[in-house]
């Protein structure tokens, strides 16, 4: 009797370890944990299994060999637990020399487990028809299983004390179940010395099993609740089918090879569904390759989507994605209009033909309406005879915005489940890139609305102050003109010479010019100022300005400084250009007023992450607030100077920043930030 309760205990032990180990490994191939932990779960399970061949043996022959069979596997046990501990703790590399050194004495212990120096012989003792005789190097095994146990133990029970928590009670269960299963394993060994104490505790190997699943279930331990709770339903599955032929074999027939075959057809039962599994995965894989090959792309596009900021770019890519990985004849994609649902986009083979609009009030749009997932076209009203697939509806604010129209596969094959499953959260993403690009629209409306207004009352408010400076400016140059006229008068008998006359000459005329160009600039910049900005780039027109002024530069011999980055892109209009022609105009008539012993301007055009950075600066003196200058032909300073004032007006309207500082008497520099596209 008790031989076969030893024969059950063990093979539910077997079922138990085999089983955990293999959801444990399935969980996380990839993990050296659960790796580690199916090398240790199945070393147990094929010593139990051993354990229950050898009770269940009817010949010595038999008897010897499977107990020579499941002390090789009992040998690694230990060493096998250690590595799992070692992994679970994280001190796999510290303990690296005592691992390797376990596994060596393993290894050179398992060579002689087929040999008498571990195994002697198989005789009667007490309550057992075979139990071994220990050999010559067996106490060397004792000392490699009690060593590597004992040192877990000390080890789990360290790092127990430091921590708290959840971890704190998974190792109080990992501890448990190691007492239990150590302890219970060793109480075989006092009857090998022929002390009578009846290894009881191999009952209770099969309670480790116990302890590590309800681990796992309470505490997450290795994260395979679902794992072990099927485990668990067919661990007492197998336990009632698996255990009624021994009981009835032992009842009916008593001992005697039959159970060596009952015990294979156990194994071969146990190992036969997860083989079932292996293969039905692989077949599937094999010819379901392109069904998954196409899912998983829609599946990693759909992801994509919410980062388009543009319909018409949003339509043309979904269609033709879908093209591309399902083998369709058409893929369609409708958006709502005015007073119907538009054709946007379309990918076609073999010229099928779509209509380009379909009403509101038509029984399709009604249908499509009251969908809320994708649905084969089999099961909607007929649209002018276009052969549908899968219809895919899309929504914003809950009302139908548009929807997705495929057609058949190629060669018939059907829309799956899993298809519908995919092209459902497909669709969901392109009427959440819809919804995101309505609102992006619309703010990019309100903001722009919002930028009119500012600069509307900004150019207002700059009205009062283009009148005082045109004032300051044109009173300016009509009393040079009024000096110059004086110089002309013969008042008193005197009589202009012809130098004076021409010097006046050249006076009147140049303020003409003087106030010609300040006509003009006013008269550009309104011109310009309500056209729309578009995308230009800011080198290109650095270089115009440049160009412009190219001969004055040459003439008043100004070495120009460039460090210019190429296409930097800002929205700008005209006004944008004339704003630089007018810093460098300026620079060039301070430089040539104050004659610097070094005639320069230099210029240098960077961009940060979201602006362009424009440096103009120039030797012509300085232009702080108290120091600008008067008279210089134009004016510098933050209040003088019409055609500074306009220039720095233009970069406000561009929703820019404009800042200008001095350093000494030796000159200025302009700073201009201007956002980026």
């Amino acid at each position: 009797m008790v031989e076969f309760i030893y024969v059950v205990a063990s093979f539910i032990t077997f079922l138990g370890s085999a089983f955990l180990g293999i959801f444990v490994y399935l969980k996380n191939k990839n993990s050296t944990l659960h790796q580690s932990y199916f090398l240790m779960s199945f070393s147990v399970a094929f010593w139990s299994l051993g354990l229950s061949l050898c009770h269940s043996s009817v010949s010595f022959q038999n008897a010897l060999i499977w107990n020579r069979f499941l002390h090789t596997v009992a040998i690694f046990i230990p060493i096998l637990y250690f590595n799992f501990i070692l992994e679970l703790l994280s001190l796999k590399k510290k303990k690296k020399k005592i691992l390797a050194t376990g596994y060596i004495f393993s290894f050179i212990l398992a060579g002689f487990s087929f040999t008498a120096l571990l195994i002697k012989s198989v005789e009667p003792k007490y309550w057992f028809r075979f139990w071994p005789v220990p050999g010559f190097l067996y106490p060397l095994f004792l000392l490699l299983f009690f060593y590597l146990f004992f040192y877990s133990f000390c080890l789990l029970y360290k790092r127990h004390k430091a921590i708290t928590g959840v971890e704190r009670n998974q190792l109080r269960y990992i501890i448990l179940g190691l007492v239990v299963g150590a302890v219970g394993g060793s109480t075989n060994y006092p009857l090998f010395y022929d002390i009578k104490i009846m290894p009881a505790g191999n009952f209770f190997v099969f309670f480790y099993v116990v302890l590590y699943a309800y681990a796992i279930v309470k505490y997450q331990l290795m994260d395979i609740k679902i794992a072990i709770t099927r485990t668990g339903l067919i661990a007492l599955v197998y336990l009632f089918v698996l255990g009624l032929p021994f009981w009835l074999g032992f009842t009916f027939l008593g001992r005697g090879a039959w159970v060596v075959p009952v015990l294979f057809m156990g194994v071969l039962a146990t190992i036969g569904p997860f083989i079932y599994s292996y293969l039905r995965r692989r077949a599937e894989n094999v010819l379901l390759r392109e069904q998954k090959g196409y899912q998983r792309a829609l599946r990693d596009f759909s992801s994509t989507l919410i980062f388009i900021k543009d319909i018409e770019d949003l339509v043309q890519k979904v269609v033709l994605k879908i093209m591309e990985s399902i083998k369709l004849n058409f893929s369609a994609l409708y958006l709502k209009d005015k007073e119907s649902f538009c054709l946007r986009a379309k990918q076609t083979k073999d010229g099928f033909q779509l209509p380009d609009k379909i009403d509101y009030n038509s029984s399709f749009i009604a249908s499509v309406g009251k969908m809320s997932l994708p649905m084969p076209g089999e099961y909607l009203p007929s649209l002018e005879k276009v052969n549908l697939g899968v219809v895919c509806p899309l929504f914003l604010k809950q009302e139908l915005q548009g929807f997705i129209l495929l057609g058949q596969k190629e060669k018939g094959v059907i829309f799956t489940n899993t298809d519908l499953d995919i092209l459902s959260i497909l669709s969901s993403e392109v009427s959440l890139s819809l919804s995101e690009i309505h609102y992006f629209q619309e703010y990019q409306k309100a903001t722009h609305q919002k930028h009119k207004l500012e600069i509307e009352k900004a150019r207002v408010e700059s009205a009062f102050q283009i009148a005082d400076a045109y004032r300051h400016e044109l009173g300016n140059i009509i009393n040079i003109i009024s000096v110059s006229l004086m110089n002309l008068s013969t008042a008193g008998g005197y009589q202009p010479t012809k130098e004076d006359i021409e010097e006046t000459r050249k006076s009147i005329s140049n303020n003409v010019k003087r106030a010609t160009q300040i006509f003009n600039a006013v008269k550009s910049y309104n011109e310009n100022s309500n056209k729309e900005l578009k995308p230009q780039k800011l080198d290109n027109l650095l270089n115009y300005a440049l160009e412009e002024e190219k001969e004055i530069l040459a003439k008043e011999n100004i070495k120009l400084g460039l460090d210019i980055t190429r296409n930097i892109e800002v929205k700008a209009n005209n006004n944008l250009r004339s704003a630089l022609i007018y810093l460098i105009k300026g620079a060039i008539t301070a430089i040539d007023y104050i004659q610097p012993e070094e005639k320069l301007i230099q210029i240098k055009l960077t961009k940060n992450e979201d602006k362009a950075l424009l440096n103009i600066s120039d030797t012509g003196g300085d232009v702080t607030q108290d120091k600008h200058y008067q008279g210089v032909g134009i004016e510098r300073g933050r209040e003088g100077g019409i055609l500074y004032f306009l220039a720095r007006r233009i970069i406000f309207d561009h929703r820019g920043e404009f800042q200008f500082s001095s350093f000494g008497d030796k000159g200025t520099t302009f700073l201009i930030e201007l956002p980026l596209i």
